[in-house]
């Protein structure tokens, strides 16, 4: 009696729990899939065949969580041995004393009871047993539960960072004349880009200098890999009275992939140049094959966002992130 007693309290344990690796993966990863299924891409074709539905789901569980290490922290939601909820926590990679959450899943028949609540509770509190100054965080712009559980917990939001992608050719005419950028000037780019961040922004998600090729091994890498891959990159520049004001960044593809943008305006600039910067950008890309162009623009950026509009760009998925100043 007091054996079926035990297992009895076993079986019916509901609660939060810290995650253990060796027991809770399979369960994790199914959550996972469950709901990030928008996101899954690829993996969503998988999803159809069983034995590939697995490997997927596990494939997939290991893109949202980190490399387990002694700093991973995880806890999960357990209902009658079922994982219904998770968070993951980890130093981010930037700034050691910057934790981020990576994940917080809960199973869609088990929402609106305040487990995810929880969940976020229990890994603010690990955080601050940690000593993190900061702790961040990813949404989706259009998840209004989870933002509002965010904000209710004091989150603050920094910037948001939207995919737009234009599936029909256009070749505009275009004012600017720009210059393509000669190796001493890649700096003033990268450093044209951050005075377009906000500071918190910055200090969460500094830029590297070898996104701009500022460096001779970064061009020289960026050469190989343009070879290697049928890419063209280029990167171009609009000046006044000597000064850089705007540039454009762009991967253009010989073969299936897409055509990326890469957009900047100065801060004092803005409002007047992104209508012909997206202009230039669209008519240096007709000399290539027809592609999909797809772009990524900070969306504090107004003026940018709206150019692009104009020119049948479409947003498709973007990232919000958030950050909690620890007490």
């Amino acid at each position: 009696m007091v054996g079926q007693a035990i297992q009895q309290s076993i079986v019916n344990f509901s609660g939060l729990r810290p995650f253990d690796a060796s027991r809770d993966m399979d369960g994790v990863a199914r959550l996972l899939e469950q709901a990030f299924r928008e996101d899954l891409g690829f993996f969503r074709a998988m999803s159809r065949v069983p034995l590939l539905r697995q490997l997927g789901m596990f494939i997939w569980a290991a893109s949202l969580t980190p490399a387990l290490s002694d700093s991973f922290v995880g806890f999960v939601w357990e209902e009658n041995r079922r994982i219904v909820g998770n968070v993951t926590l980890t130093p981010d990679d930037m700034r050691r004393r910057h934790w981020m959450i990576s994940n917080v899943a809960v199973d869609e028949k088990f929402r609106r009871r305040g487990i995810a609540r929880q969940l976020m509770e229990a890994a603010i509190d690990e955080a601050q047993r940690h000593r993190a100054s900061w702790l961040i965080l990813n949404v989706r712009p259009h998840n209004a539960s989870a933002l509002e559980l965010y904000n209710n917990l004091g989150f603050e939001a920094i910037d948001t960072e939207m995919n737009y992608v234009q599936r029909r050719a256009a070749t505009p005419d275009t004012p600017l004349r720009l210059r393509a950028l000669k190796g001493a000037e890649r700096r003033a780019a990268f450093e044209l880009a951050r005075a377009g961040m906000s500071e918190k922004l910055k200090m969460f998600r500094p830029l590297r200098m070898s996104e701009f090729g500022v460096h001779f091994e970064d061009r020289l890498a960026e050469r190989v890999l343009d070879t290697f891959i049928g890419q063209s990159t280029e990167r171009w520049g609009y000046f006044e009275e000597g000064q850089l004001r705007a540039t454009v960044s762009l991967h253009a593809q010989r073969f299936g992939s897409p055509h990326t943008l890469d957009l900047r305006v100065a801060p004092h600039a803005r409002g007047r140049l992104e209508e012909g910067l997206v202009a230039f950008a669209l008519r240096r890309l007709a000399q290539f094959p027809r592609r999909e162009i797809s772009t990524r623009v900070l969306t504090s950026h107004g003026e940018l966002v709206e150019a692009l509009g104009r020119e049948g760009f479409i947003p498709t998925r973007g990232l919000r992130l958030m950050a909690l100043e620890m007490k």
